[in-house]
Parts: C-alpha cells; structure tokens; sequence
C-alpha cells in the first residue's frame, strides 16, 4: 500500500510519470510474495494446505498466519521467519525504483520528506505508512469519527478489502457530512443495537474496479451482476462484523444488499466518506450513522 500512496504522490507532484510508476509497481510487484507461497516454497507447508488455510481466511477476519498456526500447519517461530522473508514495502519501493533507474534514494527520502510536512503526519505516522500495514494506516485517513464500533467495522472492511479484493489500494482523507449523493452504488444496512450503513458509490470504472477484483471476472458495464458482486463484498465484510459484535453481547442483523445505478441520497448523523482507489480507480467508501437512504 506504500507503493500506492506514495507513487499517486510522487506522479501528483510530477517527481515521475504515470509510466514511470506504472514500471516501480512492475518491478515492485515481482518482488512481493504472499505468505502462503513463502511457506510452500520453504517447503512448511503443501500446495493443498496453503488453499485450505486462504480457504478459512475468507470467512473469518484473521491473518493467514495466525490460521495456520491454529491448524497445526506452522508454528509461530516459523511464521516470524516467513514474516522476515516478505521485506519492507518502503525499501521494496526503493529498491524498485533504483533498480528501473526512475529515482535515486536520495531523491526518494527528500520527496518522502515533503510528504510527511504537507500532509502533517509525525515521524511515528510515517513509519506507520512506510509499513504498508492496513491497520496502521487507515487511521491516519480517517476523519474524527464518534464511537468504537465504527472504528471497527471501517477497519474490519478495509482488511477485507485488502485480503480479498486488491491489495492494490490507496486512499484520501476522508470527511464526515449529513447527506451524500451517490453515483452507482452498491450498500448494505445494518439494524438492531447498532445502525449503520456500509456502501461503495463511484463511477463505472471504481465500481468495476472492486467489483472485478473481488469477482476474479471480467464485467460488459455496470450491470446487476457488477453490483451484486460488491453487495456480495460488502455482506462479508458486514457478516464478519456482525459475527465479532455478537461475541460483545450486541445483537445486530443484516438487511439485503440494495443496488442501484441511480443515484441515492445517504443521510444520516454522522455520514463518512473516505476517497479510495481499487487497482488506480477512485470510488468512495461510504458510511452512515442513523441511516437513511432516498431515491
């Protein structure tokens, strides 16, 4: 996620090209390996263990590693080497970058500089980004938002984003607002001891986008299959909260996606909208307190 968020940066401040960036994440991504792969190619664990363990991971909000540990597959020694084994984001950007004779370190840590000091972030922020860990840097995005529950089902869909959709994602700050019209959209309420809302709004190519990724199919336009598939998304990650607030004690159910081209007006008391990008196309994350939609 480094890669993505720092790339957009540098092309905004045109520091590099569009193709420029497009040739870091080539090479970046040769160099980025999957737990799972590590693990068979270390020779831990089997082909067929590493399907079962992704297998798990998209019906419970736990890492690849903690679920092999849990099935006897690895110990967590040995997941700390696999660990050790995947890099840095940031040095694998930079490495990248030297390696496609784009930039020099020097030019890296002087533009890294500039971003941290126009966006305010402190040294433990950047280190935060520098990262690439999801869970680290959503925070930082998020606007002054009233509660915990929001906070963990913004964190919660945000992983799941990243496990099960793209891992090629980046975002804006976000905002809070009384009222956002939608573009095409795909949304889920949430009722019973919490209400909220949880919705993904955007043109057709933002739609397409996260509806392409986490199908793993190619869509012909925005069509009810294109929506479903982002409703179908947006009930995991709905479900997978869901599932945890029960173990709290908080009983809360899931109403059926809605999916609409048109757009919807979303009120509410508290409406954020978080600008993200899904393989480098922008659509807005939305979620409301005390909801309303309209036509």
């Amino acid at each position: 996620m480094f890669a993505n968020i720092f790339g957009r940066y540098l092309v905004k401040k045109k520091i590099i090209t569009d193709d420029e960036f497009h040739a870091i994440k080539m090479q970046f991504n040769r160099t980025r390996v999957k737990l799972g792969l590590i693990a068979v190619s270390e020779k831990l664990m089997t082909e067929e263990m590493a399907d079962e363990v992704n297998q798990k991971q998209q019906l419970m909000d736990r890492k690849f590693g903690d679920i092999a540990v849990s099935m006897g597959y690895l110990t967590e020694v040995q997941v700390e080497r696999l660990l050790s084994l995947q890099g840095n984001e940031y040095m694998r950007f930079c490495q990248s970058a030297v390696d496609k004779e784009i930039l020099t370190l020097e030019q890296i840590e002087g533009a890294l500089d500039y971003f941290k000091k126009e966006n305010g972030f402190t040294f433990s922020d950047m280190e935060a980004i520098k990262s690439g860990d999801v869970d680290r840097i959503l925070p930082l995005y998020l606007p002054e938002i009233p509660d915990g529950p929001l906070i963990d089902l913004l964190s919660l869909t945000f992983r799941c984003i990243n496990r099960l959709a793209s891992d090629d994602i980046s975002l804006k700050r976000g905002y809070t607002t009384s009222s956002f019209r939608t573009g095409a959209v795909a949304m889920q309420q949430i009722v019973g001891d919490y209400n909220v809302i949880n919705a993904f709004s955007g043109d057709d190519q933002g739609i397409l986008a996260i509806a392409e990724a986490f199908a793993k199919q190619f869509f012909d336009g925005v069509n009810i299959n294109a929506l479903d598939s982002v409703g179908e998304f947006i009930n995991i990650s709905d479900g997978l909260f869901a599932t945890a607030k029960s173990s709290e004690g908080m009983e809360l159910n899931l109403q059926p996606p809605r999916l609409s081209k048109d757009p919807i007006d979303i009120n509410g008391s508290t409406v954020i909208v978080i600008p993200i990008f899904i393989n480098q196309q922008p659509l807005d994350w939305v979620v409301s307190l005390g909801t309303l939609a309209e036509e």
